[in-house]
């Protein structure tokens, strides 16, 4: 029993003893390893505008749209997207100039009114209509062969933005982040 005690106490001493020796001053860095391998390319983020002409809202689809977000743009959960409808166009120094309107737009008709309206998630858009009225009794005009402009703006180009923009104005936020409109990818509704 003599014995026991004393390699028992004798493990103790020589595990406190090691568990000693981890302790102390950290040493000197070690020299920084080789370069691994390059990872593939991240996704492009840069704001884009996209348009879909020819819409089409009617009955048999519950007067709703969608649209699917182009494959090459990657668009996340905190990132927002704008969507605007062509309203009209206007002449400004002497030339015809498309004019632009933020969803959702109210129109009065008849005895109540109508919208356009959309929501969206990072991989489609939806656009649709509604109202008090009975949108089976509008005009063509309204319900066919309208033209949509949907515009992503990366959450990153938000952040410590000072200066305020008027996201109602599609000319003011187009140059409020530097996107080029000139050759606006043009999609189909699904």
């Amino acid at each position: 029993m003599r014995n026991f005690r004393f390699l028992a106490a004798s493990f103790i001493a020589f595990m406190l003893l090691a568990l000693q020796g981890c302790q102390g001053p950290e040493g000197l860095p070690g020299p920084q390893g080789p370069q691994g391998p390059e990872g593939p390319p991240g996704p492009n983020i840069f704001p884009a505008v996209f348009e879909v002409g020819n819409v089409n809202f009617l009955a048999s689809a519950d007067y709703r749209v969608s649209i699917t977000m182009p494959g090459n743009l990657e668009v996340l959960p905190s990132d927002v997207v704008l969507t605007y409808i062509l309203w009209d166009e206007v002449e400004v120094n002497g030339s015809l100039t498309d004019l632009w309107r933020l969803l959702p737009q109210i129109v009065p008709s008849g005895n109540g009114f109508f919208q356009y309206n959309y929501d969206f998630t990072q991989y489609d858009v939806e656009v649709f209509m509604n109202g008090t009225v009975n949108l089976s009794t509008l005009d063509n005009s309204w319900t066919r062969n309208q033209v949509l402009r949907v515009v992503v703006v990366p959450a990153d180009f938000l952040n410590g933005r000072v200066a305020p923009v008027d996201y109602s104005n599609y000319e003011e936020v187009i140059k409020a982040f530097d996107i080029d409109d000139s050759n606006v990818l043009k999609l189909s509704a699904n």
